[in-house]
């Protein structure tokens, strides 16, 4: 899988050096915590930089709008969960057990950054086009990741196959953490298990699982 961070700075600017790269993921992190906090309307160029620590002027050398910072917390985010589905599946050859780390990845991911996921969700997919392509993007890079997997696991639809494994992942990382009012949370590990077999071997084949997480035998 290739890893590609899409830079939101005009082609004619100079390059930034490694200390503005450092000072541009601070700002995309403040940025982050605004947009999740504040939403994307309610966010404006004054909160991002006063939670960065920065200047209205230094703002400004690395994004042009308060649209390209979402765009580029788009991209970021977006190639983390790339990397991360990428190293938990890469050695393992059994393709049941690989199924399994690639969505306890991502569930990892999404209990770690459940508010921008949740932010991204409901409001920003909605409020510009190029943010929806960019999460079409993500989807078919991730659903054509797992199709050797599904391959050898017999799947003849890959690609319908791989979308509809997606779907159930975000629909179950979304109900755990937003949806399961007054109820227990699982584990990254459990959520992946009980996605594999929904999606390998039917509903029936989900255990019971305890409060603590566990199956019931």
């Amino acid at each position: 899988m290739t890893d590609v961070s899409v830079s939101s700075r005009p082609a004619s600017q100079a390059p930034l050096t490694e200390r503005q790269w450092v000072r541009r993921g601070e700002l995309l992190e403040a940025a982050r915590g605004v947009f999740e906090r504040d939403g994307y309307h309610g966010t404006t160029v004054s909160a991002i930089v006063q939670a960065a620590g920065l200047s209205q002027g230094a703002f400004y050398l690395y994004f042009p709008d308060k649209k390209a910072v979402f765009a580029a917390l788009q991209d970021e985010m977006a190639t983390l969960l790339r990397r991360r589905i990428y190293w938990a599946t890469r050695d393992e050859g059994d393709p049941r057990r690989r199924l399994e780390a690639g969505l306890r990845a991502y569930f990892e991911y999404y209990e770690e950054y459940a508010a921008w996921n949740r932010r991204l969700t409901i409001e920003g997919l909605a409020i510009d086009e190029s943010f929806e392509r960019r999460q079409t993007e993500l989807a078919q890079t991730l659903a054509s990741a797992f199709r050797p997997t599904l391959e050898q696991l017999g799947v003849g639809e890959t690609e319908l196959a791989g979308f509809a494994l997606l779907g159930i992942a975000v629909e179950i990382a979304y109900w755990q953490h937003f949806q399961r009012k007054d109820q227990p949370s699982m584990s990254a590990v459990a959520l992946a298990q009980a996605c594999a077999s929904l999606f390998l071997n039917g509903a029936p084949s989900i255990p019971a699982h305890s409060p603590q997480g566990g199956t019931h035998a």
